[in-house]
């Protein structure tokens, strides 16, 4: 009996191929929503918020109930929430999937995800954080935290990701205060029709 012993590049084709396929289920994918619609899935008409903040700081963390994905656990200086209208500072602690060189496919971009960085948030309760910290929201993915400049009027500019997203065009934030205002309002009213 003769037995062939692959050489070092099939090996490392074949242990490709077999991680492929053992983490194909894993891979993750965002649709693309409007505003409504991410309003909707991060249930803004009920706890979900929108936020217009300043990362303070920023450290890794792991989760009890998901231990295999390190998580970045931000803690923001709320400016603006554009769902209730609110202009009272505030500290809020968010978690974000993914840290430092465990990134998920998922994850907002590191560079969106420094201290002093200014972002708007799609933010929405989470049973996994809340057993953690209670008062925490999290982010689920890129598609949920959007760059913020100052115009040249030193206005705060939201900085849209083309279609298919939330944002898909740079918009004032006092524009995307009004439209996510109106959308929740819209929101708030289709759940009272389907009681």
């Amino acid at each position: 009996m003769r037995i062939e012993i692959p050489s070092p590049r099939a090996a490392l084709l074949a242990a490709g191929a077999l991680l492929a396929l053992a983490t194909a289920p894993l891979t993750a994918a965002v649709v693309s929503r409007d505003l409504g619609q991410q309003l909707s899935l991060i249930q803004a008409h009920l706890n979900g918020r929108v936020v217009y903040a300043t990362i303070q700081a920023a450290e890794t963390t792991k989760l009890p109930t998901v231990p295999e994905i390190p998580f970045t656990r931000l803690t923001l200086e709320v400016k603006r929430d554009l769902v209730s209208g609110s202009t009272q500072p505030e500290t809020l602690r968010v978690f974000v999937p993914g840290a430092g060189e465990q990134r998920l496919s998922i994850s907002p971009p590191e560079s969106e995800m420094r201290v002093g960085e200014s972002i708007v948030f799609f933010l929405r309760k989470d049973a996994g954080v809340s057993e953690v910290d209670a008062a925490a929201l999290k982010v689920d993915s890129f598609a949920e935290s959007f760059r913020t400049q100052l115009n040249r009027k030193g206005e705060v500019v939201v900085l849209g990701e083309g279609p298919g997203s939330a944002i898909a065009e740079n918009t004032k934030l006092d524009d995307l205060a009004r439209k996510t205002a109106k959308a929740v309002e819209v929101l708030k009213a289709e759940q009272g029709n389907k009681k």
